[in-house]
């Protein structure tokens, strides 16, 4: 028994860990495609992206609509988009409308207190998944 209790904890280890694979160079061509847009902090804006894709890999996310972001129109709906680039676009425009009047008002903020302000993020849980996600775009892609 014990042995067939340990079989299935490896066995489930193992399948989380396969779930969660990255594919470096999808990743870094999303992050130079943020980052050729022009939007501020493509760091963090690939760590939201991580984050609402499941590592680009989602099958039952707004990934399915070119939604990098997780963007949500009225009735709870994921916005849609004709491709990536079209969305990456979106976010530039988002950004633009309210980082600076934020940024005159909070000039020594990061952009995790920028995302809970706007209300992208709705509380600090989503900081706390965030940051190991942008720690890794630091180490893993060129900025």
């Amino acid at each position: 028994m014990k042995k067939l209790l340990f079989a299935i904890v490896l066995f489930l280890a193992f399948h989380q860990g396969n779930s969660q694979k990255i594919d470096k160079a999808k990743m870094q061509a999303t992050y130079d495609a943020i980052k050729a847009a022009g939007i501020r902090h493509p760091d963090f804006v690939m760590a939201q992206c991580m984050q609402e894709t499941g590592n680009l890999n989602c099958k039952k996310c707004c990934l399915r609509y070119n939604n990098l972001f997780g963007f949500y129109i009225k009735g709870n709906k994921c916005k849609k988009f004709n491709s990536d680039e079209e969305c990456i676009a979106y976010y530039k425009t988002w950004q633009d409308k309210r980082y600076d009047k934020w940024r005159a008002k909070h000039p020594k903020a990061d952009y995790y207190h920028f995302l809970k302000h706007v209300k992208y993020a709705t509380g600090d849980k989503y900081t706390g998944e965030l940051k190991p996600k942008v720690a890794w775009v630091r180490k893993h892609l060129q900025l």
